[in-house]
């Protein structure tokens, strides 16, 4: 008996605002076009039987018509080979009056299935010998497999849900959720998750449940490279799900301390090895007081860098406070005076006003250090 491949991605959201990228922001939505077409591209030339979106198709429910125009015109490329492509509205872009998905978009193709319900429904593929189950984002954040199990004499029952998975003591709350017991009980051959933004394998029992992840990074992070997922079902075999990568773009933030590259100088050279148009970097800058960081410009610093990435972002942020050795300084002094007024200070503060007290101790030992060697 023929088997079934299935392309699993979800969390695409097309139309993202990106404004952490400043100006490189409607770059990158236009960017997630192209990678959404890359998607559709590795679903005709491997063959599958259905894309599955699993939420989140775009950023909000009320995408510009251009935007709607661009994803019917790739899912057409679909339809017209007699793929298959199911997906269910997610927290972003949930079903809502006059929104993406209360016109009939998508109905002129007849391979193109969009679950709008709050409660499961199924579709079934009699060519293939299976039924897709699916639903839409509600707001009630129970386990919406809890009492579910697929029906039918299909050979091959297939999930799609943009929910969180119920772990406890760790999440618990959620507008959609799904438990380990209502996987391992739903009667699923595959269940594709989206609203995670982590590639995460949550099967359970006789079911494989996976979250994708998205196909390009969405948010600063540790440079993972968006991919999908490829599933492929067989008879009498466990099934088989392969990540491919298909992102193009890594969105990373780091934390250097000063200590660890000495000086700018070190810092433009660390920096200057990463460099990498595709690589958009957020880079924290700790501890970095001092004389050898006391005239560094970090705007000066990033304008030079920032052409050879697709994004740069140096920010400057405060560590742990120097140890006050008063007992070095006598009172009589102005250094022994300040240290003794920024200890009161520090002591009598605490969150964003303890931060800000840290600062200006640094600062100010900077400046009467410099004052004192004649700098």
């Amino acid at each position: 008996m023929p088997g079934l491949r299935i392309l699993h991605t979800a969390d695409v959201h097309l139309g993202a605002a990106f404004r952490f990228l400043g100006t490189r922001g409607r770059e990158q939505r236009e960017h997630l076009k192209a990678t959404f077409s890359r998607v559709v591209d590795l679903a005709l030339t491997a063959h599958v039987d259905m894309l599955v979106i699993a939420g989140d198709l775009f950023d909000d429910s009320f995408p510009p018509p251009a935007l709607v125009g661009e994803v019917e015109f790739q899912l057409g490329r679909l339809d017209s080979e007699g793929i298959w492509t199911f997906i269910v509205p997610g927290t972003h872009d949930r079903p809502r009056p006059g929104g993406v998905y209360s016109e009939g978009v998508f109905s002129s193709l007849p391979h193109v299935h969009v679950f709008l319900e709050p409660e499961i429904t199924s579709v079934r593929l009699e060519s293939l010998d299976t039924r897709v189950y699916g639903c839409a984002v509600i707001r009630e954040g129970h386990d919406v497999l809890a009492g579910f199990h697929a029906q039918g004499g299909e050979r091959w029952k297939v999930g799609v849900l943009h929910a969180s998975f119920l772990i406890p003591g760790k999440v618990e709350r959620d507008e959609m959720l799904v438990s380990a017991q209502g996987v391992a009980s739903s009667g699923l051959h595959y269940l594709a998750l989206g609203h995670w933004h982590a590639r995460g394998d949550y099967s359970q029992g006789e079911t494989a449940a996976f979250y994708s992840g998205p196909p390009e990074a969405l948010e600063m992070g540790g440079g993972e490279v968006g991919s999908v997922l490829m599933v492929e079902l067989e008879e009498g075999a466990p099934p088989r799900v392969k990540p491919i990568a298909v992102g193009k773009r890594r969105l990373v933030r780091m934390e250097i301390g000063g200590a660890e590259v000495g000086d700018p100088a070190g810092l433009y050279s660390h920096l200057r090895r990463l460099a990498d148009l595709d690589l958009a970097l957020e880079v924290r800058i700790k501890d970095a007081w001092g004389d050898e960081w006391s005239g560094c410009d970090w705007e000066a610093m990033e304008e030079e860098l920032a052409p050879l990435f697709f994004h740069l972002a140096l920010v400057s942020v405060p560590g742990e406070a120097p140890a006050l050795d008063l007992d070095a300084y006598p009172e009589t002094t102005v250094m022994g005076r300040f240290m003794r007024i920024a200890a009161e200070e520090i002591a009598s503060r605490e969150g964003e006003d303890l931060e800000v007290a840290e600062e200006a101790l640094r600062l100010g030992l900077d400046a009467l250090r410099r004052r004192s060697r004649g700098i």
